[in-house]
């Protein structure tokens, strides 16, 4: 009893006063971690969720949704050119660069991580991550055959069994670089040009053909020196055979 018991003067308080005080700070605590607990549950169930593209979704849909989503994407890996890796070719894709819309082997996955997410943003797809309906709707758009068409690289590909630091250099010049990527739109203007200018020749008003047979060096509205006659084209052939062989010699060349 002295031992619990507090003096103030000529009044004594119990110990049983100070166990009560403790007890209402016990249960008023109690209503604050709850009050907490409360809130952190709230909040959970309103989470965010962030997709690799950077859009938000609620969690608890993601959640709901993730079935449904690895269903459509079980459905684009099974398709023919997603089956192989977009980068080596490999047969089997297990992972995905979701960013950039390609689907990859193991290996070139981890090379991918490799290269940093401002260039890749690599993410397993075999049901261990959830996957936004962005995501889902980025590997529709594009997937592996499309991506030779935007990136280019498929005949730079360096050799399977090359080291890690070459095809890691590789992969930094596709999508990083976009070397590959110029190359070919350069080859595509180059040949859009050329056909462009083929049409435009075949369209204009030239010499007939019997014409450009008889004409000779000679003859031709040029300054330059004729050349030396390699077609054989000024020699005497028969009658018969003259107009046949003109016609079957520049027919194939549209005049």
């Amino acid at each position: 009893w002295r031992l619990c018991s507090q003096h103030h003067g000529t009044h004594r308080t119990p110990s049983r006063f100070i166990q009560r005080y403790f007890n209402h700070q016990t249960q008023l605590n109690i209503r604050a971690f709850s009050a907490v607990g409360k809130m952190a549950l709230d909040k959970s169930n309103n989470y965010m969720w962030t997709s690799k593209l950077g859009n938000q979704y609620p969690r608890k849909v993601v959640e709901a949704n993730h079935d449904s989503n690895m269903t459509r994407l079980r459905a684009l890996r099974s398709k023919a050119s997603n089956r192989l890796c977009a980068d080596c070719g490999k047969d089997g894709t297990v992972w995905s660069s979701v960013n950039l819309g390609v689907f990859t082997c193991m290996r070139c996955g981890s090379l991918h991580r490799a290269l940093g997410t401002h260039v890749s943003k690599p993410k397993g797809c075999t049901g261990t991550y959830f996957w936004g309906p962005d995501e889902i709707e980025r590997m529709e758009k594009i997937g592996n055959e499309r991506a030779p068409e935007i990136y280019g690289g498929t005949l730079q590909r360096p050799d399977n069994d090359a080291a890690d630091c070459v095809w890691l250099k590789y992969l930094r010049d596709k999508y990083e670089g976009k070397v590959f990527a110029t190359q070919l739109k350069q080859a595509v203007v180059t040949s859009t040009r050329a056909m462009q200018t083929g049409r435009s020749f075949n369209n204009s008003t030239h010499l007939s053909e019997q014409e450009v047979y008889k004409m000779t060096p000679d003859k031709r509205s040029c300054s330059s020196v004729p050349t030396a006659d390699l077609l054989h084209l000024n020699c005497d052939l028969p009658a018969h055979f003259q107009e046949e062989t003109a016609s079957d010699f520049f027919s194939q060349y549209g005049l």
